[in-house]
């Protein structure tokens, strides 16, 4: 930490955390071939100085078990052939090969609902290209496995670190699950993971847990259960709900705890493998992974996601977390606020470096996986400064993912495949914001957010989700959410309403609450905490609503206490007497200081109520009883929306009562945080901009446009 950001030194300067990477794509992965070499060389031309590439322990290893880094040493010296400046970070795939998996067939994982794939495959192809299906891959909880790839990592470390190549490396990203993102492998579509290796430390974890067969029966409300027979849940129980979307911890504690294994076992293997790097590298290395997904995960968040993220920021091993950014359209569409799948407040105050993968297709090549992905240079400028900056105002960084050079070519006679920013005025624009990015490590970190929203991970293991159709699949969709649609509207709704709100907000777990300093928030959001225990509900109390600040819950928060579930204990907290019903109409409309939105979900569905006097109701269902409420108690209003509010003027009305500062009164992305102001526009037009400071600029923003701002000068540091 440096001047309130995580900050990334090299020979002790820092740098702005910006990074060209390579893809794992045949083509388009080896430093040291002519069309990556040329991007890779390109982007140092801009300033860029931090390069990625992808490598696989499959490709060092041989059936007789030895490890060569050859290819290692040639995908760093190609790096630094193209851009002698330039430091590395190598995306190290910890995936075991076919043989090593055939000699092992208990250590792979199993799938609940579905037969492991017994498709081969052949040619150069992707390594990770079947992921998504039921693979053959080692489990998580596979200590045979765990123990054998630690020692090749330690190996691994040893040996480059001794060569000229290992002096350009800057940091290992660990890499392994669907897509090398440390999901369970299939969870789209599928319920992993139900293997031997699995078995058999669900078990171990229930013994160390439980202690006695007695106790497990009695927490399971299971007679006869035993330590040594249980098996993971199968798929109905996974997707039965008690009441609402939520689990009845009395009869289902037991998938209540697999899935708090699950996630403990991942989270586990990750910080092992980090371990491991840090012990090993004679030298200060950065570790990363993709973790800490909570946006945009398909409604999947239980059976992929990364519930364990208390546990991963407590680590001292992992510095960086990164995730690409959420595949929704309120997000990567233009008008859409380009933000990634982190809590990436809660990452910061832990001191680690959070970065976003930014692969998004430009006009020069289209998109390989989706053939009707159109766009113009002018849109590609407005998402590439969106993009690329929207981590930074956040106190983190991105990495450029060149999928270009597999894509097509732009223009056959004249042009072999490109890198997707291989463009004078694209190239240009990296320069510029590389520069402004770089800029702000002379002033500390500041983010003047007076909104807060309060997330936990962990509760997903109360809610359920069902799996996805493979049928009319395709990747970047958002499935539908079945018994679950409020947990997607407390999440990606809500932050992504909030972004298009002129608001300005952070992010935190529920387990900062004791810690976290809540001086400057006004308004207090719990978006998706369906569980709050007794040690939040006295801190909910005490610390947040006090000095007369607005709290609001949304959907089923606090509909649990981890033992029991119920409207009553949420209202218990909120004052309103909290009800569910079900609803054959299930529409809300909300209406507030002059917003107004209409929620409609699938019917049936069970919904909350509220009793509340006629003045303080906001929203109603379509039968007339109440969805929504705010009343005034002694040192805080309270709100209750059984639907979370998603609509940006809703948002902006809601901020508006608790005393919020409003940069910007229409729906465009308006992001703040370190010094700079970013508007992203869809339609454009005459804007009256607030500053923090009380500036007031009056501009025209052009259609479709990202702007960005000093934030205390108003100057425009990138525009039209």
């Amino acid at each position: 930490m440096r001047a309130g950001r995580p900050t990334l030194l090299l020979n002790g300067t820092p740098h702005a955390p910006l990074i060209y990477a390579l893809t794992d794509c045949p083509g388009a992965r080896r430093t040291w071939e002519e069309v990556p070499a040329r991007n890779i060389w390109l982007f140092g031309q801009q300033g860029v100085r931090l390069f990625q590439a992808d490598l696989w322990f499959e490709e060092m290893l041989g059936q007789d078990d030895r490890l060569d880094i050859t290819l290692a040493r040639k995908q760093i010296a190609g790096v630094l052939a193209a851009c002698p400046e330039g430091a590395v970070m190598i995306r190290l795939h910890v995936n075991a090969p076919a043989w090593w998996l055939a000699r092992h067939p208990d250590e792979c994982v199993g799938y609940a609902d579905a037969e492991v794939s017994a498709s081969e495959p052949w040619g150069l192809g992707r390594r990770l290209g079947d992921d998504g299906d039921t693979p053959r891959r080692a489990s998580f909880a596979s200590k045979l496995w765990n123990d054998w790839i630690t020692a090749h990592l330690r190996d691994f470390c040893a040996q480059l670190a001794a060569t000229p190549e290992g002096a350009g490396l800057f940091s290992i990203q660990l890499t392994y699950g669907l897509y090398g993102e440390w999901h369970q492998f299939g969870f789209l579509h599928h319920d992993p993971d139900t293997g031997v290796a699995a078995t058999k430390s669900f078990r171990a974890w229930l013994r160390a847990h439980y202690g006695t067969d007695d106790r497990l029966a009695t927490a399971w409300n299971c007679p006869g259960a035993k330590l040594d027979t249980v098996t993971a849940p199968d798929t109905p129980s996974r997707e039965r709900a008690a009441l609402g979307p939520l689990r009845d911890p009395h009869t289902q504690q037991d998938i209540i705890d697999y899935f708090t294994w699950l996630h403990g076992a991942m989270a586990d293997c990750l910080l092992g493998l980090a371990a491991t790097v840090k012990q090993s590298w004679p030298r200060p290395i950065m570790t990363a992974a993709f973790q800490g997904y909570f946006y945009g995960q398909f409604a999947r968040n239980a059976a992929g996601s990364h519930l364990a993220h208390d546990k991963v920021l407590a680590s001292p091993h992992l510095d960086c977390l990164c995730s690409p950014a959420s595949y929704t359209d309120g997000v990567r569409a233009i008008g859409g606020s380009g933000h990634g799948r982190g809590i990436t407040g809660a990452v910061r105050r832990a001191g680690k470096l959070w970065l976003d993968e930014n692969d998004h297709g430009t006009f020069l090549v289209g998109c390989p996986w989706d053939r009707n992905f159109k766009t113009t240079l002018e849109d590609d400028i407005a998402s590439l400064r969106r993009n690329t900056l929207q981590p930074v105002l956040r106190g983190g960084g991105q990495w450029w993912f060149d999928f270009g050079m597999i894509a097509g070519t732009p223009a056959f006679a004249a042009y072999g495949n490109v890198g997707w920013w291989d463009h004078p005025r694209l190239a240009a624009e990296i320069k510029a914001i590389r520069q402004v990015a770089q800029a702000r490590h002379a002033h500390p970190f500041y983010r003047p957010a007076d909104v807060l929203v309060i997330h936990d991970p962990w509760s997903f293991r109360h809610t359920v989700a069902q799996r996805w159709s493979l049928e009319g699949f395709k990747f970047g969709d958002q499935p539908p959410v079945g018994p679950n649609p409020f947990s997607g509207r407390g999440m990606d709704g809500l932050l992504e309403g909030l972004y298009r709100s002129g608001l300005v907000l952070d992010e935190a777990l529920i387990g900062e609450l004791a810690t976290i300093d809540l001086t400057p928030f006004k308004l207090v959001i719990f978006g998706s905490t369906v569980v709050l225990d007794d040690e939040a509900r006295k801190l909910i109390a005490t610390r947040v609503a006090t000095a007369g600040r607005h709290v609001v819950f949304t959907g089923y928060v606090g509909w649990s206490n981890g033992r029991e579930i119920g409207g009553t204990l949420a209202g218990a907290v909120s004052g309103f007497p909290t009800s569910g019903r079900a609803a054959a109409v299930p529409t809300s409309t909300l209406e507030l200081d002059g917003a107004t939105e209409v929620q409609t979900l699938e019917p049936p569905k069970h919904v909350p109520a509220f009793d509340a006097p006629a003045a303080q109701v906001v929203g109603r269902w379509a039968d007339g009883s109440i969805s929504a409420a705010w009343r005034q108690a002694d040192n805080a209003t309270w709100w209750s929306f059984g639907v979370c509010p998603n609509a940006p003027s809703v948002l902006r009305a809601l901020g508006r009562r608790a005393g919020c500062h409003v940069l910007n009164d229409h729906d465009d992305a308006t992001t703040l945080g370190d010094g700079l102001l970013m508007v992203h526009t869809l339609n454009g037009g005459a804007r009256n901009l607030c500053l923090p400071n009380g500036k007031k600029l009056s501009v025209t923003l052009p259609a479709r446009s990202t702007t960005v701002y000093d934030a205390q000068t108003g100057e425009v540091l990138l525009g039209n």
